[in-house]
């Protein structure tokens, strides 16, 4: 357990410290993409949110074309042994059916609210960034503070989706919110 911690903890500090965010937009980008990537390492889903053991893990975009690219290059990486598949979605609707990570972009589509009540009870790992789109709706929001992306995790928004987030993820969070937070 201790060494999985210490993984854990280098493995952020690496992404977080290699990727200084005065950099380009792009970098800045990547670097967010890493982090949701790492991030849904450290999260159960529940054994029924899959028809099979081959069946690929969604990551959905909504209303990013930067993001969605650099999902698409990290969606090499296995997941709980499962493929990753990056798509972008275009509708409430098409996330609460078909995505496992919901990552809302800078220019997403519609209102927050709808994006968050179609998931809402669905074990959808979503992603906001604070202060844009999606944030204080999302389960995990990622950040920019001292010019490194840091991330929060918001326990009610977790509630009633069935997904197990990890206690050493919870211990890296910049903040965990909710109830047990």
């Amino acid at each position: 357990m201790r060494v999985a911690r210490f993984s854990l903890q280098v493995l952020f500090l690496t992404v977080l410290s290699a990727s200084p965010l005065h950099a380009s937009g792009d970098a800045e980008t990547s670097v967010k993409a890493a982090i949701v990537h790492k991030i849904s390492k450290f999260v159960a889903w529940p054994p029924d949110a899959f028809e099979s053991d081959s069946e690929a893990m969604q990551f959905c975009v909504a209303g990013d074309e930067h993001m969605l690219s650099a999902m698409t290059a990290l969606a090499a990486e296995r997941i709980h042994g499962r493929r990753v598949e990056a798509v972008s979605v275009q509708s409430p609707a098409e996330a609460a059916v078909g995505c496992d990570v919901l990552v809302f972009g800078d220019n997403a589509l519609g209102e927050v609210a709808s994006w968050a009540s179609a998931v809402a009870d669905r074990p959808v790992l979503t992603f906001g960034v604070a202060g844009g789109y999606g944030a204080d709706d999302s389960i995990v929001r990622v950040m920019i503070r001292r010019n490194k992306v840091r991330f929060e995790i918001n326990l009610d928004a977790n509630e009633s989706t069935g997904l197990r987030i990890g206690g050493q993820l919870l211990q890296l969070a910049a903040a965990v919110g909710g109830r047990g937070g």
